[in-house]
């Protein structure tokens, strides 16, 4: 299996996660305490399917952009081997020296990974020009949702205006996610296509 492939199995099974978000599933959850911590799931989400709901969806938000940093990593790590000269690195002589014959994988995989995920985005934008922008924009803007789900304990900041007001709870549909992982499928393929180009 190639990376788009596992990055594609893994949105796969992010929509079957989502499938739990259904209303129909929580009423027949909802007072459920398998651990028997005295808390039922009800209780958990304030009585509020909302709640449940946007507990699933962020989560599955959160690990589809994890999957797909993993993978532009890795799609990285290959242009960087393929134009060596887009590689910012610095290394020391002996560090060149250890790499040997193999340094451009090397130094290409260490500096995919020093990147942050803006930094990866931004070195596709400057070294293919004609990216889809619209692409790239709503690409970025979910790494933005998922900075402030992770950061600001689900809370927007002025990152996500218009769409959210500042301090307003972040509250996303299956719908929504479903329409980020397109995005994110239709970039992967593109990334795949500049770093395996046909013989």
């Amino acid at each position: 299996m190639n990376d788009l492939e596992n990055l594609f199995k893994q949105l796969n099974l992010i929509v079957g996660f989502l499938d739990v978000s259904d209303e129909d599933v929580y009423n027949q959850i909802k007072n459920h305490d398998r651990f028997n911590l005295g808390v039922s799931i009800e209780d958990l989400y304030d009585n509020s399917f909302e709640n449940y709901r946007n507990h699933i969806t962020t989560s599955a938000l959160i690990l589809g952009i994890s999957h797909f940093e993993n993978y532009i990593t890795k799609i990285i790590a290959k242009l960087l081997v393929m134009m060596p000269s887009s590689n910012m690195i610095k290394v020391s002589i002996s560090t060149f020296q250890e790499c040997g014959n193999d340094y451009l994988r090397i130094l290409g995989n260490e500096q995919a990974r020093k990147l942050t995920f803006s930094e990866k985005i931004n070195f596709i934008k400057k070294i293919y020009s004609d990216s889809d922008t619209s692409q790239i924009n709503e690409i970025i803007y979910v790494n933005k949702i998922r900075n402030c789900l992770i950061h600001n304990n689900g809370y927007a900041d002025e990152r996500l205006s218009p769409n959210f007001s500042n301090g307003e709870k972040i509250y996303l549909s299956s719908g929504q996610i479903n329409g980020y992982g397109l995005t994110v499928r239709d970039f992967a393929k593109y990334l795949w296509n500049l770093a395996n180009p046909p013989d």
